[in-house]
Parts: C-alpha cells; structure tokens; sequence
C-alpha cells in the first residue's frame, strides 16, 4: 500500500466514527435540569444592646473607625533620602583664588621685586593671577607661607570628621614650559 491509500484510509475511518457518534448521540432526549429548592429562613427579633438602645439605632450610626500612621512608612516619601550638596552662599563675594582646589591651581612663576616677591598662579581656565606672602588661596582655606624659587609653601587649617585640628602643608612646585 502506498501512502496515500493508508491516509484516504485513515480520513475515512475517522469520518465515519464521527458519523456514528452524531447518530449515537442525537437518539437520546435532553433532560431538564432539577429545579432549586429554596427554604425559607426564620428571621431572629432584633435584641436590645448593652446602653438599652434598640440594635436598629445602632446600626444607624456611622461607624468610627481610628487610624494610627505611627511607627508606619510613609509610601510617598522615597526609599533612598538624597541630601542636597551644601552649596556655598554668596560664591560670587569669593575671590576667585579661593574658588578652586589648590590641585586646580597650577604654579607658573616667580617675580622678584626690592620690596616682595610674587608668585603667578593660573586656574583651570588659564587665567592668571599674582600671589605674594598671606594671600589666601584654595578651598580649603589656605594661606600663602613662603614663596621660594621653585615652589610655593601653603598652609590650611581645617578640621576632620572627629572634630579634631588638623594643620598641612602642601606645596605649589614650579611647572616648566614643558609642564614637569
């Protein structure tokens, strides 16, 4: 037998259970479904409450219902609490020295004169400005110690998280035209 003989014949076999079912199953009647017995419940008189009222009076009142948000989270407050940066007030009134980092500033010269010496100090800009003996210079409250040949000697005064009185000194070195 080829294929196609056991295909026709395995359609035709199928065709014809279905015939015999539809047969089989169109003889028999449907039933009604049984009717819903319904009984009928005895209603209790309505008893009087403990304050002498009738339950009926009570039930007229809205109930009072008490809500506490104690020691509950507040769903419109975000999980993880940003602070904001404490920004400086009045960052204008600054001088401009003392707005950056003195790792910002770089050291670019010495001028000697009969009465002071001046260092020329450049910010990340490229502007340039003059520092001489107690300018103060840096973020971080510095003041300008000694200004040598090849660098400049700051101090800052600044306290740690412990609260304690921390003094360093950091020094400018000289950059070349090469930037060494």
């Amino acid at each position: 037998m080829t294929r196609r003989m056991v295909r026709s014949l395995l359609i035709l076999s199928m065709a014809a259970g279905l015939v015999a079912g539809g047969i089989a199953g169109c003889s028999k009647e449907d039933q009604a479904p049984q009717p819903v017995v319904r009984k009928a419940v005895p209603k209790e008189p309505p008893k009087a409450a403990e304050g002498g009222k009738p339950a009926e009076a009570q039930a007229s009142k809205p109930a009072v219902v008490l809500y506490s948000s104690a020691g509950k989270r507040d769903p419109f407050v975000p999980f993880l609490k940003v602070e904001p940066k404490e920004v400086r007030a009045g960052n204008e009134n600054v001088p401009p020295l003392q707005r950056y980092d003195l790792g910002e500033l770089k050291f670019v010269g010495v001028i000697w004169s009969p009465k002071a010496t001046y260092a020329l100090v450049e910010d990340a800009e490229g502007k340039g400005y003059t520092v001489t003996v107690g300018t103060k210079i840096g973020r971080g409250g510095g003041v300008v110690l000694r200004i040598l040949d090849g660098e400049i000697v700051v101090k800052e005064e600044f306290r740690d998280n412990t609260g304690a009185k921390v003094v360093r000194r950091s020094s400018m070195k000289l950059q070349s035209a090469g930037g060494k």
